[in-house]
């Protein structure tokens, strides 16, 4: 175990003026004035500078604490934080943490390039300390890992956080009351040689407030002792501790004039303040102290609740949102919960309950242990402060929003710009071998504004075609609605929702207004036998761009391709921004958009339950893409709206927010926010199995209100005033009669009421006659629209297009490829990241091998697979499941971990991450990662790694290049894992797990789904990523992330050069790698960090996020040698210059003209056909060769 120790580095002054300096040299003065207490001499703008003023009763009255340009006022028992004001505890902001510490309350800065501690208890007490890392470890199990430097390309100097670095950082260069800390005790008071009394050094610190001038007290004060009490003062010093090492003497000292200067003098409680110093002092440098107070001697007064009082309690507080929590701490004094009990920091009522007593939170309500709480498709019970859910039978969904995004049932979002007709979704558990289309039409001048506009439903029987406002059926017929064929019923909804009814486990429900959307909803027979743009619905979302062709295409564009269902153009990428083309167009779509982010909104009470982040990129982004902004905005806040529906929050009153997506109604229709046909046309009274089909998610539109009916004419009438309609839409008129099938009805309220018997009209057909109520399908040709194609053999469906074209086909039997050849089947090619292959090639992913028959792939699986989670940059993490996000988290949070289930099995690996502020704007970054594997643990920080303990249980190696450390860990029969760590802010874990053993934290639960990922600590999966990231904190004194920055915006100067630099991502350097990985996410990135990269190492911000997207090609088979002398180089030449020395990894010069072996590379081994995780470094083998750790040798890269 490793604990934080504040050694000799700090200061302290306590009781009515005692003093303690950094170099542990002890004096007295009681000035009322205010003092600088720490701060940096010589400086403009020191790291940290710390004031305090007593007042006249000899108590601390004030604390000004300035760090950069956070500034902390701690006076009258309030904190204040200038430009935020008062702040309640814990608070977290800026890289500075305050929260309570026992009796006393303490702040930690902790910044790249310092770590500063500062403790009061809002009476007498303050201290100061710079944090010095010491390891108390069993000697041969602990090993320090020094690696050479300056190896990897810097613009700036790096600053090294190393705590051992801090300390001589500072050493001889402190000022104030706390001496100028030079190791030297007796020096304190000197100043240009001469040695000056206190006052006089005093009078030096002062530092009057504005407006203020005050008097240096000129009389030097009596540190003379009375010897009376000497021998009391020891007695009591001893209580506090016996076998402390801290030094006694001074101690001593300072509680005899703490006697004397009594108001009753002798007493032993005159003494409290300097032996409570001494208890802490002691417990600091970790040794035993007692319980040595009592009801009438030193009290701190009676504890909270079911508290209790320790004097060496510890100050990692466990509670029932973290019952695990542990740190490296010293001990202190303070109220506590007694063993076998946690903190209720649920209630927030501060009580001490046995774990099962917890209770557990949700979107701000508490539950008590045992309650339990329904969701969508979810069902949880309050156990132990942790849900415990089983899913639900739930439909899968599928949306087409927006004009060019798609949600598919495994809920992966993607965007394409394509003018064709797709496979929507085909499954053989649909009837008569149908098929779901969508055609995508040019909606504007640029080539990216395409957009939804029909939806087809083809089969055998059938085919209906759904477009902005009309209904054709297979003979090109229009249809008025509603229309029905078999089992598909067709109507209206509302003014704009039509909804397509099935009996056969298919909703479709298609919005007209203001833009063309559609939303497909399947049953849970539909699970694993859907294919299309909706995905293959298996609850993975990993595998959702499964192409018609049986491969797992890398970009939407690819994946969307394969599944046209004619001879199109293939779909395109939008490469720039829309919003980068005008400024104006940016700044109203970002301001009109805004309001679905915004508090004090309708849409703010939605947002504990649906994310509105992305709703707002993709309002944004649809504004500057499309001509027609307002109906696209509208567009995006509807689809917001009804997902919050989709959770059963209905927004009412959203549309009247923002302008222009208000609904007017025809004749007496009034809007709602809730609307449905059923009970409210003429046509659901006469004919209920036409309209009354009712849907899950409300719908909005105008409909009649309630009480009246929509007649023949568009117009709401009562009940008594409905026509009743027959077949063929044909209709009579209130109180008039009909005669059908030999008996006579009336037409009463809206329905016919017969006498008699009716006929049945499969009476009439004589055998072998029998009586069919739908028509059969008619063929139509369309010409060269529907010439075969080999990607169209591959769909596996009829060609449907919207009209007729002219051009060349292929005879019968013959397809046409990607050449434009015409070939015969088993001859066709298969698709693969854009590259065409022949008949019987083969492709090899890390677990699958896939052979190319009659244009598709069949993949075999060869190993297990293994998933990758990344930590990078300024806060971005990948999960496992592939789901994105960015946090600026200044604490420790859990990257991954085991043991995650209800019943909190014994975790066999931890991965932690310490988030530090990186940036003036605010953005966090990680400054060291920790793997916990039982009692074996590797601390990674400042470009080197520790490794303390034992577990015999786990192999490991560990592997070092010029870029990065890499780490193999196996724990036998369950995980076997790579991390690797670029030795600054990038970190990646690999695993392979032989179980399905639970993970959980930061990088997901790792079940192949991205749709749970935000799982809390508590089990439940939170709405948006603050929610789901200030779950995993490892301490839970950090205070909550409510936001995430925005460098660009903070820093409008770097953004251009930002841009520029990390367009290399979308240049035809990495070209070869856009059609296998997504490259706007990882462009998206570099800009952010490069704009929040300002406290120097801003190049290396940047070089780091393009290594990440040239890894991801890499994970690919796509090497790309990206980095020249000019740009991120690496300079491989150390090793060549350099040789080992000894077994410490320290190098020494040592040039050998025969030594030039060492060489950058942007891979080991380009076809990856090697033993490793494929990695850019320093390597000394040829390039066809790796280096074998095992063999300690050069091995060709087709042998392991």
């Amino acid at each position: 175990f490793t604990f934080i120790v504040l050694s000799k580095e700090s200061c302290s002054t306590w009781g009515g003026g005692h003093f303690s300096t950094f170099d542990k040299y002890q004096y007295d003065f009681t000035g009322t004035c205010n003092y600088i207490f720490a701060t940096v001499c010589d400086e403009t703008s020191p790291d940290f500078n710390i004031q305090f003023r007593r007042g006249l009763d000899k108590k601390i009255a004030r604390i000004i604490i300035e760090l950069g340009p956070s500034v902390v006022i701690v006076e009258k028992g309030s904190i204040s934080v200038r430009s935020v004001g008062v702040i309640k505890l814990p608070y977290t902001s800026n890289g500075i943490q305050i929260a309570p510490y026992g009796r006393s309350i303490r702040l930690v800065a902790k910044l790249m390039e310092m770590e500063l501690v500062v403790m009061w208890n809002n009476d007498d007490y303050l201290m100061v300390s710079k944090m010095n890392l010491i390891n108390l470890l069993n000697k041969k199990n602990h090993n320090i890992h020094y690696l050479p430097i300056g190896k990897r390309s810097r613009c700036f100097q790096n600053f090294s956080s190393s705590q051992v670095l801090t300390e001589k950082k500072y050493m001889g260069k402190t000022c104030g009351m706390c001496g100028n800390y030079d190791g030297y005790e007796l020096n304190e008071f000197v100043s240009e040689g001469k040695l000056l009394d206190t006052y006089k050094f005093a009078a030096l610190q002062k530092m009057d407030d504005p407006s203020e001038i005050c008097l240096s007290e000129e009389i030097s004060i009596s540190t003379f002792p009375h010897k009376k009490y000497a021998m009391i003062c020891s007695q009591l010093l001893n209580l506090v501790s016996p076998t402390c090492s801290v030094p006694k003497d001074g101690f001593v000292i300072r509680c005899q004039l703490d006697m004397q200067d009594c108001s009753e003098p002798g007493q032993n409680n005159c003494t409290c303040s300097t032996l409570s110093e001494y208890s802490r002092q002691c417990a600091m440098s970790h040794q035993t102290v007692l319980s040595w107070r009592t009801e009438n001697f030193c009290s701190v007064g009676k504890c909270s609740a079911n508290q209790i009082y320790e004097e060496c309690g510890s100050p990692c507080i466990k509670t029932c949102s973290n019952p695990e929590y542990s740190c490296s701490s010293h001990c202190t004094y303070g109220c506590f919960c007694p063993e076998g009990t946690v903190l209720d920091d649920i209630s927030k009522n501060q009580t001490c309950v046995h774990i099962k007593q917890c209770p557990c939170a949700l979107n701000g309500k508490t539950y008590a242990p045992g309650e339990t709480m329904k969701a969508a498709c979810r069902t949880c019970k309050c156990t132990m402060g942790q849900w415990n859910c089983k899913d639900l039978p739930c439909p899968g969904r599928c949306s087409l929003e927006g004009g060019s995004f798609v949600t598919t049932f495994d809920s992966r979002s993607y965007r394409f710009h394509g003018v064709c007709t797709y496979v929507l979704m085909k499954s053989s558990s649909l009837p008569h071998n149908g098929t779901l289309m969508a055609v995508y039409e040019r909606s504007g001048y640029s080539h990216s504004e395409t957009s939804l506009s029909a939806v087809i439903y083809l089969s055998t029987k059938d085919k209906i075609v759904i477009s902005q406002n009309e209904l054709l059926t297979d003979d090109d017929e229009l249809k008025r609605l509603p229309y029905r064929s078999g089992d598909i019923t067709i109507f209206r909804q509302s003014s704009i929702y039509i909804q397509m009814y099935t009996t056969f486990g298919l909703e479709l429900v298609v919005q007209t207004s203001p833009v063309f959307q559609a939303y497909v909803k399947v049953g849970s027979q539909f699970k694993g036998r859907t294919l299309g743009l909706c995905g293959n619905y298996n609850g993975d979302t990993t595998d959702d761009f499964l192409t018609s062709m049986d491969i797992t295409e890398g970009t939407a564009s690819l994946f969307v391709d394969s599944w046209r269902a004619g001879n199109c153009h293939p779909a395109l990428e939008r490469e720039t921004d829309p919003c980068a083309l005008s400024q104006l167009n940016k700044i109203s779509a970002e301001t009109h958009c805004s309001i679905i982010t915004k508090k004090g909104t309708v849409f703010e009470k939605c947002h504990a339950v649906v994310n509105p982040i992305p709703f707002y990129k993709r309002c944004v982004y649809q504004a500057c893409n499309y001509e027609e902004t307002f109906p696209y905005i509208c567009s995006a806040l509807g689809s917001y709206a009804r997902t919050c529906s989709s959770m059963g929050l209905i927004l009412e009153n959203w549309r009247n927010s923002m302008d222009n997506c208000t609904v007017t109604c025809t004749g007496n229709q009034t809007f709602s926010y809730s609307s449905q046909a059923c009970d409210r046309t003429c046509l659901s009274l006469s004919n209920r199995a036409l309209e009354c089909h009712p849907t899950d998610i409300p719908t909005e539109g105008c409909n009649c209100p309630k009480g009246t009916y929509l007649n023949h004419k568009n117009e709401c009438v009562r009940k008594s005033y409905c026509p009743c309609y027959l077949e063929d839409r044909k209709y009579i008129l209130p109180d008039q009669s009909i005669i059908t099938g030999g008996i006579t009805c009336y037409c009463v309220n809206g329905r016919l009421s017969c006498t008699g018997k009716p006929q049945n009209p499969a009476e009439s057909c004589k055998a072998p006659k029998k009586y069919v109520s739908c028509s059969d399908s008619l063929e139509n040709k369309y010409g060269a629209a529907c010439a075969r194609t080999c990607q169209m053999l591959a769909t596996g469906i009829e060609c449907i297009p919207t009209k007729c074209e002219s051009g060349c086909v292929c005879a019968d039997g013959l397809y046409e490829n990607l050449d434009g050849r015409c070939v015969p089947a088993e001859e066709c090619p298969c698709e693969y990241g854009g590259l065409a292959y022949g008949k019987g090639e083969q492709i090899q992913t890390e677990c699958e091998m896939c052979t190319c028959t009659k244009g598709k792939w069949k993949c075999v699986q060869k190993s297990k697979c293994s998933s990758t989670c990344n930590l990078y940059g300024e806060g971005h993490i990948t999960t496992f499941d592939g789901q994105r996000f960015v946090f600026d988290g200044n604490c420790e949070y859990i990257l991954a971990m085991d043991g995650c289930s209800v019943n909190r099995p014994v975790s066999s690996f931890k991965i932690v991450t310490e988030n530090v502020i990186c940036g003036k704007s605010g953005v966090t970054c990680s400054r060291s990662i920790s793997i916990y594997l039982g009692n074996l643990t590797f601390i990674l920080r400042d470009e080197t790694f520790t490794i303390s303990g034992e577990n015999p249980g786990v192999r490991y190696n560990v592997k070092k290049n010029a870029l990065h450390l890499m780490f193999d860990i196996i724990i036998p029969g369950k995980y076997n894992m790579t991390l690797i760590w670029n030795k600054h802010m990038n970190f990646f874990i690999k695993i392979s797990r032989e179980t399905q053993e639970t993970i959980c934290g930061l990088c997901g639960n790792y079940n192949g789904n991205m749709k749970d990922d935000f799982e809390t600590r508590s089990k439940y999966v939170a709405s948006n990523e603050f929610e789901f990231v200030n779950s995993w904190k490892e301490n839970p004194l950090c205070g909550d992330v409510y936001f995430v920055v925005d460098p660009c915006s903070k820093n409008p100067y770097r953004k251009a050069w930002a841009e520029k630099t990390c367009s290399i991502i979308n240049s035809q350097v990495f070209s070869a790698c856009h059609n296998k990985v997504n490259r706007m996410p990882y462009y998206e990135a570099c800009v952010r960090d490069s704009c929040g990269c300002d406290i120097g190492g801003d190049c290396e911000c940047m070089c780091d996020a393009i290594a990440v997207y040239a890894m991801a090609c890499l994970d690919k088979g796509i090497c790309i040698d990206w980095r020249t002398p000019e740009f991120c180089p690496v300079y491989c030449e150390y090793y060549n210059s350099h040789k080992k020395t000894g077994s410490d990894d320290a190098y020494s010069y040592g040039y050998n003209n025969d030594n030039c072996t060492w060489h950058y590379r942007p891979c080991n081994c380009p076809n990856q056909n090697f033993k490793y995780v494929n990695i850019e470094g320093c390597y000394n083998c040829s390039h066809d060769e790796y280096f074998d750790h095992e063999k300690e040798r050069c091995m060709p890269c087709g042998k392991q």
